[in-house]
């Protein structure tokens, strides 16, 4: 008897991107900060990046957003946001998608906000960069906006030094989410800020994320912001992805030994030294990165094979890994 059963048709994924390669021109040569990422993110996930500094997780972040500096260049592959290929827009068509398509939420607000611009002034002018809107209409919608991340209408009338730092990253989410974006890229959100005001960000993150069904890329160092959060992670080391899968999968089975290394040196095991925990040696120069799996020279458990040949990616249910030793479902 034939199986009549018809396959579930699965949601275009609000980002996806195949095949990255960013490249920075420097007087030494070219340096391959992304080499070969490959993700994607449905509308209500939420995604996050972890690694070291330096493994190319924020270079990833600015070339998804077109916010590349000068000297880097995406040399190959693909993005789409929302279906479209903004991999070849021009620039004119990448500012006119940041905000209503795709959304930034940057480390440290002080850098991203205009200090001599009130708080309203600078959430409206995302609605009036992308909307032909009275600004009657506006100011109402910024007043909700400032409601929604938790502070007072009255902050709009605020500079942002008038601002603590829990209050200034509440308005870069305001302005991030201003326009509806599909997608937040949100890059070390909580890094500058106490404990406290961290846990309160993520769980304002979260309940305005699920609200609003936006597809989240969160880029982290910090594996228990990751715990806290995301639906998924993937560890990057060396401009590569090496691991990815349900938080669980990655966080509680990792099978990659620098994930396991990473979660070493978070949480020390009881008993153990701090010395113990931490990753030995340095990331690889990525002007001249090794042969082979670019974390063997840090591996313990690496073989002979692991320094000649790139390792394969190998799959066990919704967790892959690129190890030889990692686990498989052949």
């Amino acid at each position: 008897m034939s199986d009549t059963r018809t396959a579930v048709a699965q949601p275009m994924p609000a980002l996806q991107v195949t095949g990255l390669k960013t490249v920075f021109a420097l007087p030494q040569g070219a340096l391959s900060a992304v080499d070969g990422v490959d993700l994607s993110v449905r509308r209500g996930e939420v995604l996050g990046i972890v690694g070291e500094s330096g493994c190319g997780k924020s270079t990833m972040a600015l070339t998804i957003a077109g916010l590349l500096p000068p000297r880097a260049r995406m040399e190959a592959g693909t993005i789409h946001i929302g279906g479209r290929d903004v991999s070849a827009m021009s620039a004119r068509e990448r500012r006119q998608l940041r905000g209503r398509e795709v959304a930034m939420v940057f480390q440290d607000p002080l850098t991203f906000l205009n200090p001599v611009m009130r708080v309203g002034e600078q959430i409206a002018e995302k609605f009036l960069a992308h909307e032909d809107a009275p600004r009657a209409a506006v100011a109402s919608r910024v007043q909700g906006l400032l409601r929604e991340v938790g502070l007072a209408p009255g902050a709009a009338r605020m500079y942002p030094h008038e601002l603590s730092g829990g209050m200034r990253q509440r308005v870069l989410i305001a302005i991030a989410l201003a326009c509806g974006p599909g997608v937040v890229i949100a890059d070390e959100p909580t890094s500058a800020l106490d404990v406290t005001t961290q846990a309160q960000i993520l769980e304002l993150f979260r309940d305005l994320q699920r609200a609003h069904g936006t597809a989240v890329l969160l880029i982290t160092h910090d594996i228990g912001v990751a715990a806290e959060i995301c639906d998924e992670v993937c560890v990057m080391y060396a401009g590569r992805i090496v691991e990815r899968g349900t938080v669980f999968d990655v966080l509680e089975r990792p099978a990659h030994p620098y994930t396991q290394a990473l979660l070493a040196a978070s949480a020390p095991a009881a008993g153990g030294s701090l010395r113990d925990a931490v990753l030995a040696g340095l990331p690889p120069d990525l002007l001249a990165p090794p042969a082979g799996c670019r974390f063997h020279p840090r591996c313990a458990h690496a073989t002979a094979r692991c320094s000649a040949q790139e390792p394969p990616l190998r799959r066990a249910g919704t967790h892959s890994s690129w190890c030889w030793l990692g686990p498989s479902d052949d």
